[in-house]
């Protein structure tokens, strides 16, 4: 459980008022702020049969849905994750294809995080995705997943969303939050400064999670230009994503 945050006693000023650094922090930018390459606490995909389930979609009122491939994801940190895939996929093989690199990208996310998650939807199509903080879940569809693997941007795509599914309930109103980004006084992102009250969280914690955890990452100037317009909620995010490990056991688990 995420502990609550004490509100920030020593906030740090901005010293000018500084321009986005991008429109968005996915898909508006050539940075990989989370790489293929990083390790991923993913270790295996259990099938565990077709169920009726909540399949939310962009595209239709229609909610409870038939015949869903159900899976539950296995991390090495004792964490698990319920993924649910439209039988409009075609087949288990191909859920358990287009399930795959979504879960090893669930496997990046910071332990806590992850073990807020309730369960993540995939449906067959070309959407873009989205979150549902209420129920601690988010969507993906099938052809965007596929966009966002090319562009190098699936990764971030899961952590901004799982951003919004795990925290923002417990933060969006959190004194300390709202205090830090009082401070500021400038956003990271066009996408943050039009959305204040509910994207400007899940756009700032992917650029504090690039500089938390992969220090040197980002480019200097890009570093440089963070720390001037949200020192304040880089200090945080510095508790928020490093309340507790980030990946809490190495151990293998049992095979799915």
């Amino acid at each position: 459980m995420l502990s609550r945050i004490l509100v920030v006693t020593a906030l740090y000023a901005t010293p000018v008022a500084a321009e986005p650094l991008f429109p968005n922090s996915v898909v508006s930018n050539s940075i990989d702020f989370i790489r293929g390459d990083d390790p991923s606490a993913f270790h295996c995909l259990a099938y565990t049969g077709v169920i009726r389930a909540e399949m939310p979609d962009k595209r239709s009122d229609v909610l409870f849905v038939d015949d869903v491939f159900a899976y539950l994801a296995r991390f090495r940190d004792g964490t698990d994750v319920p993924i649910w895939i439209h039988p409009d996929i075609g087949s288990e093989a191909a859920a358990r294809d287009i399930a795959r690199p979504a879960v090893e990208a669930l496997g990046k996310l910071p332990t806590a995080m992850r073990g807020r998650l309730n369960h993540v939807v995939i449906h067959s199509g070309n959407e873009t995705a989205f979150a549902e903080d209420e129920g601690r879940f988010f969507v993906l569809y099938s052809e965007n997943i596929k966009t966002r693997l090319r562009d190098n941007d699936l990764e971030e795509t899961v952590f901004h969303e799982s951003v919004h599914a795990t925290l923002d309930v417990p933060f969006l109103r959190d004194a300390a939050w709202l205090a830090a980004q009082a401070a500021d006084g400038a956003f990271i992102t066009e996408y943050a400064a039009r959305h204040p009250a509910k994207e400007d969280f899940a756009e700032s914690a992917l650029f504090a999670w690039a500089l938390l955890q992969h220090p040197g990452r980002l480019p200097l100037s890009f570093e440089t230009r963070v720390r001037t317009i949200m020192p304040n909620r880089l200090a945080f995010f510095e508790t928020l994503l490093n309340d507790g490990p980030v990946f809490t056991r190495t151990d293998l688990r049992p095979d799915c």
